[in-house]
């Protein structure tokens, strides 16, 4: 990993906002190629160009309660219900919208750039790596779910979710495991899905040589952080705001994205392009794809339930930005975000179950993990900012005030702020971060608290004499929230914080890291 030109001024609010649009549908007439080198770059949806766009009618069904994936795999009725459901799902003509794997290609089209936005021809429409993620999401699990229960006649149905968040969900689902039912996917990676593994939310195609006990508590961990940290600033939780038109932004993912990209790593194929999980042009082929986002749906639920249901982002950007989607009724439709911010308007909820993490854990460092930081380690003296580029994966970082008082704090959450991240865009990264307090100029014995990790999923694209090609450099941010930690490790007089980046898969370039004061739009802590 390189830090290059690392320095930076010390901010102390969010930037102005841009003035700009909320994002709208593309023109469907308009799709194109994707990157998607494991479908040969198509997937895009037959066009009728007779069909009509209508305001979507929201359900007035029961309240339907989607349950957990390792509690339902008992309940023989739900599962031949669920099977029967994708099986004629699979079996529909190929060009139908509700087809199985043109409801797969669904995902494939607005994460891998087969749409231009509206009156552009090189902005795509992604919905990742921004405050879209969630929200785009939500609908397409819920239009799919009710597909599903539309093909079987059952209003009630819904999609179980996999309840990684605790300790007896953290195995691959069961359900999914029967090669004979329509719900099983071969292209997986058979050492995780087997055998009562436990999915490592820190995973980079490196199996974590930890106990399993020690696997879940560092899990539990990085979801009780990934809220602690974001409860003040939703955006540090959701992403960065992205606006129509805008070309040249970096992109920012929030932390519940960061941990959903390692479960799509951990279940998919370990080499080629990392079907089908591991592919976001391939992902939704697997049926544990919609279960595995039907639980990152319920953490959003969850966080907003912390910070009493207010609405995250009051920009018209955001709840003005507009999708479209087959419905249960086979009608093209269009639904915007401000209307999908309670699940219970599309007449849906959790069944609740205990949130261990959400409890006392002990997530100080154990051992285990002292011992395994201090192995990695090989550099002790800390660069500072200011210097020419250097092969460095520490810095020292001021910060912009110290002990600050509890009102402010209120005010101002303390981020850490890494920018101009680059990834060659078709290979996969991922890099973890550590704060910890600096000996003068030098670093403790192992890396200090981990605060949260920037990843990138990106397929690998063979040229045509079978070697991997190198593709353009594309630009993102970072910024886990730190003001918890520091009343944690007793670090509020503390004038500069060491700030270790620590590369666990691909290859990164970072071009400065700092800390900043950013104004805070909900609680302090939970």
């Amino acid at each position: 990993m390189l830090l290059g030109g690392l320095g930076g001024l010390y901010g102390v609010t969010a930037g102005p906002k841009v003035l700009a649009a909320p994002i709208m549908p593309p023109d469907l007439s308009k799709c194109h190629d994707a990157k998607a080198p494991a479908l040969h770059d198509h997937c895009c949806p037959p066009y009728d160009p007779s069909e009509t766009i209508s305001e979507y009618g929201f359900p007035a069904t029961p309240l339907r309660v989607r349950r957990p994936a390792h509690l339902v795999k008992d309940d023989q009725e739900y599962l031949d219900k669920y099977k029967e459901a994708v099986r004629r799902m699979k079996n529909l003509p190929a060009e139908h919208p509700w087809n199985y794997y043109q409801q797969a290609n669904i995902h494939c089209q607005y994460c891998n750039d087969a749409y231009y936005q509206q009156n552009t021809d090189d902005v795509p429409v992604q919905v990742h790596f921004s405050w879209i993620f969630l929200p785009w999401h939500r609908y397409y699990l819920h239009f799919y779910e009710r597909i599903l229960g539309k093909l079987i006649d059952d209003d009630t149905f819904t999609i179980p979710f996999w309840n990684w968040d605790t300790k007896e969900g953290m195995t691959f689902p069961a359900i999914f495991q029967d090669a004979s039912s329509p719900l099983y996917d071969p292209k997986r990676d058979q050492r995780h899905v087997k055998d009562g593994a436990i999915l490592d939310l820190k995973y980079a195609y490196t199996d974590n040589p930890a106990s399993d006990s020690e696997i879940i508590r560092e899990n539990l961990c990085f979801i009780q952080k990934t809220f602690k940290y974001s409860l003040s600033l939703a955006e540090l939780f959701m992403g960065d705001p992205v606006r129509a038109g805008e070309k040249e932004i970096q992109e920012a993912n929030g932390q519940l994205e960061v941990i959903h990209n390692a479960a799509h790593m951990w279940v998919g194929e370990p080499d080629g392009y990392k079907e089908d999980m591991g592919d976001f042009s391939t992902a939704a082929r697997d049926s544990v794809f919609y279960c595995h986002h039907s639980n990152v749906d319920r953490m959003w639920d969850i966080y907003r339930n912390l910070r009493g249901n207010q609405v995250e982002f009051e920009d018209k950007d955001w709840l003005d930005s507009t999708f479209l989607f087959h419905d249960e009724n086979e009608q093209l439709v269009k639904v915007k975000i401000g209307d999908c911010l309670n699940p219970t308007k599309l007449r849906y909820t959790f069944e609740q179950v205990p949130l261990p993490w959400l409890g006392k854990i002990n997530c100080q460092k154990t051992a285990e993990t002292k011992s395994k930081a201090t192995t990695e380690l090989s550099l002790t003296r800390v660069g500072e900012f200011g210097t020419t580029p250097q092969a460095l994966d520490r810095v020292i970082v001021a910060r912009p005030k110290k002990n600050r008082k509890k009102k402010e704090k209120q005010e101002k959450v303390e981020v850490i702020q890494i920018k101009d991240i680059k990834v060659t865009t078709n290979e996969t990264a991922r890099f973890d971060v550590y704060v910890a307090v600096p000996y003068c100029d030098r670093a403790g014995p192992d890396y200090g608290e981990f605060v949260g990790s920037f990843v990138r999923l990106a397929p690998r694209k063979k040229g045509s004499d079978g070697t991997e090609e190198q593709g353009p450099k594309k630009g993102g941010k970072l910024k886990p929230g730190i003001t918890p930690l520091l009343e944690d490790i007793d670090a509020e007089d503390a004038d500069q914080l060491v700030v270790t980046l620590v590369l666990r898969a691909g290859s990164v370039t970072v071009g400065g890291v700092s800390i900043k004061l950013l104004l805070t739009d909900g609680p302090a802590s939970i």
